[in-house]
């Protein structure tokens, strides 16, 4: 249990290498606990996605927008998305302990056991959500480069993807050293989505770890992977 906790809580480069399925079963580990040690480490970027979010949608019409949580985990930013008025939401994690967690707050219509790679998750449709979150989700051995494609097809032209990265992941995570920032840039370029802002915070969690929260408007849920994911392999 102390070796999951470490690498769930500490020392996250120890996830790099290991598979989907292991990495899951770190967190699986560890649900119970979760909240508990990301509260005490006083966590925020849950808090300040959730706040992005419900600064872009209308009162009145937040009960309608269907946002899909990726790396959805224990729930804790769907919670925070829930407080604010949001009533469908789905999350997306590939851990069953964490979804069992999740699940006993009543804040998800769905929950998906799937990891977010880039590839297709068959389940859910184009243009599914008026909206995509994601909050703790980019670090190591979690969301690769090319799930944002995938993100930019499951959201409707016209919808919301807001998620937030703290500043040293863009270059101590190896996935997304030179490639990360590059490719959200290229995807802008090529018409894919248009950056609404990016709002910087200084405390992610632990009261330091600076980081951005990124809202993007999609434009076009039309995503030629193999194109992209060719692309991120001669950024390598």
């Amino acid at each position: 249990m102390e070796n999951a906790r470490n690498i769930a809580f500490k020392d996250f480069g120890k996830r790099d290498g290991m598979t989907t399925g292991q990495v899951a079963d770190v967190f699986t580990k560890v649900a119970d606990t979760y909240d508990e040690v990301w509260t005490t480490r006083n966590h925020r970027g849950h808090i300040y996605v959730a706040e992005g979010v419900a600064d872009y949608f209308q009162a009145d019409v937040m009960g309608f927008v269907r946002i899909l949580d990726v790396g959805a985990g224990t729930g804790m930013l769907a919670e925070q998305l829930w407080t604010r008025g949001f009533r469908q939401i789905d999350g997306l994690d590939p851990s069953t302990g964490m979804m069992t967690e999740a699940m006993k707050k009543g804040v998800y219509t769905d929950y998906y056991l799937e990891f977010m790679d880039g590839h297709t998750i068959g389940k859910l449709a184009t243009d599914s959500y008026d909206g995509l979150v994601a909050a703790a989700a980019f670090n190591t051995g979690l969301l690769p480069c090319a799930a944002l494609l995938e993100m930019a097809r499951l959201v409707k032209p016209g919808g919301l993807i807001c998620f937030g990265i703290p500043h040293a992941c863009f270059t101590d995570v190896k996935e997304y050293n030179n490639r990360l920032e590059p490719l959200m840039q290229r995807m802008e370029l090529d018409g894919m989505w248009k950056l609404l802002d990016k709002k910087h915070h200084d405390d992610f969690y632990d009261n330091a770890n600076p980081g951005n929260v990124f809202r993007y408007i999609v434009h076009a849920s039309d995503v030629d992977v193999k194109y992209y994911v060719e692309k991120l392999c001669h950024a390598c």
